[in-house]
């Protein structure tokens, strides 16, 4: 499972940078505010439920996507 959320928080957050860099209309920020949701929800998640991240995704902030 820890694989599985590792690599999955790894493309969301890829996906969502690059998004920031390029988000010109407000329809791509919007989606941008909608990766930040996920990525927040997951980490909080994996937290909660005692899952084993790698220290920089405990340590991550997802606030930067922002």
């Amino acid at each position: 499972m820890e694989n599985y959320l590792e690599d999955l928080l790894t493309q969301l957050i890829d996906e969502a940078k690059e998004l920031k860099e390029t988000a010109n209309s407000e329809f791509e920020k919007g989606k941008l505010i909608g990766y930040y949701d996920a990525i927040s929800k997951i980490l909080n998640q994996a937290e909660a439920f005692g899952i084993n991240l790698p220290a920089k995704w405990i340590k991550y902030n997802p606030e930067d996507l922002l």
